[in-house]
């Protein structure tokens, strides 16, 4: 030990007080009393290196001077010098040589362990955890010191003790959290020490290995150097919720997550789901195994579902047949890496429990009309080889054992029946890959007939869910926008055949496109740029739910065209009839011409039979023309007044109740019949969505069994929201009790909650969506609740977060609904979502971002920006509630603690963060009344969640300096916060990201300068020891109480 020269008149004060005191042979308590002499009040010895002087002293022969080194004890007890002080000092003696010197610093530094803390300024607390740092090398250096001369002298007593007694320390550092976090502190302070010191420890473990039988219990040095070079304090926060299987029959927020993809995420990539899934388990606590059940049992319950609209049981055969083994293929993949093969355990091991479930596959199969299994089984094995032939096989043969109803429904296939649903749909997945090919073709000739066939109601729906299952639901779009733009014009030298055909493939073209916009979207139709026709009559023209549009409010009438348009369709010969015609013309006409009708027939000037052979003319002229009339019809009829609208309703009206009026005798072009019927449908649902019901997505079958369409004078359940006199807070309320109790989501319950949502706007429907879910006393009530609300915030998963953050949680902490906390696990239950929402929100913005999935309506999507797909129409309200939120939260954007521009963080993102930082400040806003209370619970429950989530490194950094000292003085076991709790919301440390964690968040976003990563160390190291002092404190209260 080397110690700086005495230059001040205090230090050899100090060093004459030392000579005087050996001399004379002082007490420690006399020792204490003339120290205090000497130095000034309120001053520390470390200033004056007194631990230094005082080891000086008591090491400079071969055995160490006991009293002197009592002297230390005491000014340590006595706070006249710091454990940190005297730490450092004993880190720096280098008599290694000397061993009983050092076994006596052993017992010093043995003896101090159970107390160590500090009381001092966060810098002295920040030495400490440097300290430790020293101390941990310095007990590494003893270890490598006594384990060589071991080996040099085969038997040394005294240097097996000091080897023995150092690793003892360096265990109990190990078990001790408040020092593995203070050491954590002090490693991110000073790594160049740490590095050395991990050398050393290789060193050390190198001769511990080599040493054979001399040193006893090596077995357990090792382990234990092992333990602390590769200690975490971090890791110990694990996950505060495990599912439980035995006691939730379900994990609701599965089949509810699941229900939502199905139905309104019909098109979005399997990889994004599987991500979403993947999250979910690490918030749920899911296994591989129980996160792969709870999907396979998620999907078949759908499928036992009954169906809300027609065409919904296909999206589900499509997305558990096709989509699922996609799904759980990508989770595999993400789970054991890109070159996982072979057989998944966990996989197995789901299917096997699946298989017993046998009442609920009973009425799958019942219902489909197939052994469902089976199909999924062989697509697993076929498609992704994670279940090998021989276990499918023998799950197979066991469910046709134990099943009811298969053997019935074999017997059907035997005498001839229809297939099931599943059959079709795989046997078109192939086809719909040809189709590709043959799209692919400029030929309009060859691709003639392919259109012929998908215009046809039978093969068109299997298609094109097989299509929107396996992600190319877009590409047969696009196709179709190509073939429609081709067609469009007429080509030089164009014969009447060619007229013809470029017609039908501009009909047809047409109405399939319709027909996707409306069973999935608009947004898989038109692309971002939007530059041909039909995308842009869609985006202009086409009825979407919320969304009021005024086609041909500025467009102004041209009589000749008019004239000249009704002079076309009146033409009966087809060779006249389709030659040099721009269809895209004649569409934009067809509106304006029958407009000046009705306006004509309103005035008595044009007899209302006139007016419907026009639309028959029209309908044999062209099935998309009457597509045409009937939009400016729908939105007609939403802006004028009761009496103006009833003509126009009795238009659209016939044209839904006469498609099977064909006058034979008027020629049409080929498959009339089948672009009739596909045309009615179209307007159907044009209607529905006039009426502000849900956007149904009629099949085919359904409408040749009817002799013809329904009027639209008939009352709809889509349209009861509309009509209803009842306020949607109970309308929510009730359609809360109905799926409650069983956690599972039906189809018409989530149809009205998105109505619901679309109708009451996103401030209204999630404060009130929590608030009736908080109404459960019991806690599994209070986790089925949770789950729910979870799902159904997910259709706008980030607009969602921001008003349960801004609006529905303010009210439980600072607002009226304070007193509902009063109920103990209501705080667990609303910290867990509230988590759970900021944590899949903030993976949903970050960069690069999701593309909108095609089909959504209301921007429904993880992460839509501004500038994509889903912001190029007019707004609805739930558009402008949420974006005048934004716009709110974007204001307040200075005072984050994250700075805007930041790389990889989008604007979504900075209004997530702002969202986080205000209530983070409400909270601490509240902590300062310093009274224990329900709100406080809560606030405490948000931040354990909070620290126990994955991916919450960036929110932690948001959180306000006195939070938690605010906090924790207040908060006794088991509310209070762990050291390593402490450590990773005051100086948090992002993990070391996985590839799947990378392909989650990308990189990190908002890492911390320098200077405050050194100010956030400062205050973790305050905070540590304030909660070890409060610690030590009961301990001691404990003790005496005794």
């Amino acid at each position: 030990m080397v110690l700086e020269p005495l230059s001040s008149s205090k230090a050899g004060t100090i060093r004459s007080l030392l000579i005087r005191a050996w001399r004379e042979r002082w007490s420690d308590l006399q020792w204490g009393i003339h120290i205090k002499t000497v130095l000034p009040r309120a001053v520390s010895g470390d200033i004056y290196h007194l631990a230094d002087y005082i080891l000086q002293q008591a090491l400079m022969g071969p055995l160490p001077n006991n009293l002197i080194l009592s002297y230390l004890r005491h000014s340590l007890s006595s706070q006249i010098v710091s454990y940190g002080g005297v730490i450092e000092s004993i880190s720096k003696y280098d008599g290694l040589h000397k061993p009983h010197c050092v076994h006596a610093l052993l017992d010093l530094m043995q003896s101090m362990m159970k107390s160590v803390s500090c009381r001092g300024k966060p810098e002295d607390c920040l030495v400490l955890a440097t300290s430790i740092v020293g101390g941990v090398k310095w007990l590494i250096q003893v270890m490598g010191w006594s384990t060589q001369q071991l080996l040099d002298l085969r038997n040394a007593p005294e240097l097996s003790a000091n080897l023995s007694l150092a690793a003892s320390i360096l265990h109990e550092i190990l078990n001790c959290t408040f020092l593995t976090c203070m050491l954590e502190i002090g490693r991110r302070e000073e790594p160049g020490t740490w590095s050395t010191c991990m050398k050393k420890m290789t060193e050390v473990e190198t001769l511990l290995a080599g040493a054979g039988t001399i040193i006893e219990n090596k077995d357990i040095l090792i382990k234990t150097v092992c333990q602390l070079r590769d200690i975490q304090p971090l890791d110990s926060i694990g996950s505060k919720h495990k599912f439980d299987s035995t006691s939730v029959p379900l994990c609701h927020a599965m089949h509810s997550l699941v229900m939502l993809e199905v139905i309104t995420h019909t098109t979005r990539d399997a990889a994004t789901f599987a991500h979403q899934l993947l999250l979910l388990q690490q918030l749920q606590g899911l296994t591989t195994m129980q996160l792969y059940l709870e999907l396979l049992r998620s999907s078949f319950l759908g499928l036992s579902c009954p169906e809300h609209q027609a065409y919904q049981e296909l999206k589900w055969v499509g997305f558990t047949f096709i989509k699922v083994p996609t799904i759980l293929y990508t989770i595999h993949v993400m789970l054991n890496g890109e070159n996982a093969t072979g057989e998944s355990e966990d996989l197995l091991t789901a299917v096997q429990r699946l298989a017993q479930l046998t009442i609920l596959l009973d009425q799958v199969d019942s219902r489909i009309n197939c052994n469902c299994l089976e199909y999924l089984l062989n697509e697993l094995c076929n498609k992704t080889s994670l279940i090998s032939e021989r276990d499918a096989q023998e799950i197979i043969t066991k469910r046709v054992k134990e099943s009811n109803v298969l053997s019935n429904i074999q017997k059907n296939d035997a005498q001839g029946s229809h297939p099931g649903n599943p059959n079709l749909i795989l046997r078109a997945q192939p086809t719909v890959t040809s189709i590709l090919k043959t799209l692919s073709n400029k030929n309009q000739e060859s691709v003639l007939p392919v259109m012929n066939l998908l215009i046809s109601g039978k093969s068109r729906d299997l298609l094109l869910v097989a299509a929107a299952a396996s992600g190319s639901l877009h590409i047969f779009a696009q196709k179709f926008v190509k073939f429609n733009e081709v067609s469009m014009d007429p080509q030089p030298g164009e014969t009447s055949k060619m007229a013809i055909n470029r017609a039908l493939m501009f009909d047809i073209s047409f109405l399939l496109l319709c027909h996707i916009a409306q069973l999935y979207g608009i947004d898989v139709v038109v692309s971002e740029k939007c530059e041909t026709f039909v995308e842009q009559w869609m985006k202009e023209n086409m009825p979407e739910l919320g969304r009021v549009k005024a086609p041909l409010m500025t467009t102004r009438t041209d009589q000749n065209a008019v004239e000249d348009f009704i002079r076309q369709v009146n033409v009966t010969d087809l060779d006249l009839k389709y030659n040099m015609v721009p269809w895209s013309e004649l569409c934009q006409v067809a509106a304006v011409a029958f407009r000046e009708v009705v306006s004509a027939a309103q005035q008595g000037a044009v007899p209302i039979q006139r007016v419907k052979e026009l639309l028959d003319r029209l309908r044999y002229h062209l099935c998309c023309l009457p597509i045409c009339v009937a939009t400016w019809l729908c939105s007609h009829v939403q802006v004028v007044d009761g009496e103006q609208a009833v003509q126009p309703l009795s238009f659209l009206n016939y044209l839904l109740t006469s498609f099977n009026d064909h006058d034979a005798s008027v020629p049409t072009l080929e498959n009339f019949k089948d672009r009739s019927t596909l045309m009615v449908q179209i307007v159907e649902n044009m209607a529905q969505v006039m009426k502000g019901g849900a956007q149904p997505a009629v099949n085919n079958d359904s409408m040749n069994n009817s002799s013809s369409g329904k009027s639209l004078q008939k009352e709809e359940s889509t349209n009861s929201l509309l009509s209803s006199q009842e306020p949607l807070s109970n309308l929510l309320r009730e359609t809360w009790k109905q799926v409650f109790p069983g956690g599972v989501i039906t189809h018409k319950a989530l149809a009205t909650f998105r109505d619901l949502l679309r109708l009451g706007g996103i401030k209204w429907f999630v404060c009130d969506l929590v608030k009736t879910g908080m109404q459960s006393v019991f806690k599994s009530d209070l986790a089925r609740a949770v789950d729910l609300i979870y799902a159904l915030l997910h259709q706008d998963v980030v607009g969602c977060t921001l008003s349960l953050l801004v609006h529905a949680l303010p009210m439980y902490i600072s607002g009226p609904c304070s007193a509902d906390l009063l109920s103990e696990p209501r705080t667990h239950a609303l910290a867990h979502l509230a988590v759970m929402m900021i944590i899949s929100a903030w993976l949903a913005v970050q960069q690069p971002p999701v593309k909108p999935e095609p089909g959504s309506t209301m921007s429904m999507v993880m992460g839509a920006t501004p500038g994509g797909p889903s912001n190029y129409r007019k707004r609805t309200y739930h558009d402008r509630i949420l974006d005048d939120l934004e716009s709110s939260l974007q204001a307040h954007s200075v005072e984050l603690a994250i700075a805007r521009g930041t790389p990889g963080l989008t604007k979504d993102g900075t209004s997530l963060l702002v969202a986080v930082q205000s209530l983070l400040l409400l909270m601490t806003q509240v902590s300062r009344a310093g009274v224990v209370s329900p709100v406080t619970r809560l606030v405490v429950n948000i931040l354990h969640e909070l620290i126990a989530a994955p991916y919450s490194h960036t929110l932690l950094t948001l959180t306000p300096p006195a939070l938690l000292p605010n906090l924790v003085p207040l908060l006794s076991p088991p509310d209070a916060f762990t050291y390593a709790e402490l450590l990773a919301i005051t100086a948090p440390k992002p993990t070391c990201q996985s590839g799947l964690a990378k392909d989650f968040i990308g990189d990190f976003i908002g890492a911390q300068t320098p200077a405050q990563a050194a100010g956030a160390r400062r205050a973790a190291a305050k905070l540590l020891c304030v909660q070890r002092n409060l610690a030590l404190a009961n301990e001691s209260f404990t003790e005496l109480t005794l």
